[in-house]
């Protein structure tokens, strides 16, 4: 089985402000007026009754729910999209910004409202050309675990567009750890600051592209230096691996801490994503470690359920997380290049290995994965993703 194209309408490039019209009898339509040469567009975003949960009698004050937040109240959809915009359209203080940040990991976020936060910076990142068709993959993960390893997802992205998958890898440099994807990348030559039509041209030709955050979210710039700054881990980690500007149909998605695979996979299936990989990691890894035994998600067809990925079931020596240590850019962009080589030591190809089935799963390259994989019973019930044996 393939993945089809569906491929989101994506929204014209402008400054937007948000704008309530209501009438009575009427839904209310949140909608932007976006400037344009030739006048103003309006585009309708999200359509809510007046009645319910998820309606809001007044717009309140950006401050107002940047109090909720930091509260930890529970803020829901309509209140987190709003806190968003405030933030994305607005120029914030870097006090204010500062705050909005810590604040997004006081209370574990819900996946309604990750979903809701990451709406608009999706929609502030239109496309400089027409999208490829192809149905596209993301191995961005949430980064924060600590563990200071190789760049593992950043790895995998190119044997599993060996393998035929079509990979748009969405990532930024480093905030809480040593070496983020686009450091490691950098080192190894590619320009990050390469245009935009020429990264999404890229991914035809070779099967596999980077996109660089800040070059593609303007509300991103100059966040990495505040995020330095600030010294803690913070919700901006959570919101990366949902706004992959290409929209990707499918993703391997890590998380560091065991109470996000359910919010995170709940965002990505609010979002639209058809089939992804949730995993938390032994040890706290966010992605799958050969260590022991690892947590999935598996989100499939608009359903999302637990499984256990045992790397020792599928003739992968266990090795601890130490062995999967790098270093500076220039340690991990050798060890990247060495194991891509075929070199590498035997617990680096392994959990390349390891999470290339992931990515495979993800993108329904088959009813299995690998030699160990078992076909999916009757009923579209599969066991779940399954590793490579060796030899």
């Amino acid at each position: 089985a393939s993945l089809r194209n569906q491929s989101p309408e994506r929204s014209a490039a402008g400054d937007s402000g948000e704008v309530p019209i209501t009438r009575p009898g009427m839904r209310r339509i949140r909608a932007f007026f976006h400037a344009a040469t030739d006048g103003v567009a309006v585009q309708a975003i999200l359509k809510v009754p007046l009645a319910g949960p998820a309606a809001m009698a007044e717009p309140l004050p950006w401050s107002a729910l940047l109090e909720r937040l930091l509260q930890g109240e529970r803020l829901g959809g309509a209140a987190a999209e709003q806190l968003m915009l405030g933030w994305r359209d607005q120029r914030r203080e870097p006090v204010q910004t500062g705050a909005f940040l810590a604040a997004l990991r006081l209370r574990p976020l819900e996946g309604e409202e990750l979903a809701a936060m990451a709406r608009p910076l999706r929609q502030a990142c239109p496309l400089p050309c027409e999208r490829p068709p192809l149905a596209m993959v993301d191995t961005c993960g949430t980064g924060g675990d600590g563990a200071d390893s190789f760049n593992i997802s950043t790895a995998v992205a190119f044997p599993a567009a060996a393998c035929g998958v079509a990979v748009a890898k969405h990532g930024n440099r480093s905030a809480s750890g040593r070496v983020g994807s686009a450091d490691v990348l950098e080192r190894l030559g590619l320009r990050l600051t390469a245009p935009a039509t020429q990264v999404v041209e890229a991914l035809p030709r070779v099967g596999v592209s980077f996109l660089f955050a800040p070059a593609w979210h303007p509300a991103l710039v100059g966040l990495a230096g505040l995020r330095r700054s600030l010294g803690v881990r913070t919700g901006v980690n959570l919101l990366g691996p949902l706004v992959n500007p290409l929209q990707p149909e499918a993703q391997v998605l890590g998380v560091a801490r065991p109470e996000r695979p359910d919010p995170m996979a709940e965002a990505r299936r609010q979002l639209g994503l058809r089939r992804a990989v949730v995993v938390h990691g032994q040890c706290g890894r966010d992605e799958a470690s050969v260590a022991g035994v690892n947590a999935l998600r598996l989100l499939d067809g608009g359903r999302s359920r637990e499984a256990a990925l045992d790397p020792a079931e599928l003739d992968l020596e266990p090795a601890p997380n130490e062995a999967l240590r790098g270093g500076d850019g220039a340690a991990n962009a050798a060890i990247l290049e060495a194991v891509l080589r075929g070199g590498g030591s035997r617990a680096q190809q392994d959990v390349v290995i390891l999470n290339t089935a992931l990515v495979l799963w993800a993108a329904a390259a088959g009813p299995r994965i690998g030699a160990a994989g078992a076909p999916a019973p009757a009923g579209g019930e599969d066991r779940g993703p399954q590793g490579p044996r060796r030899g």
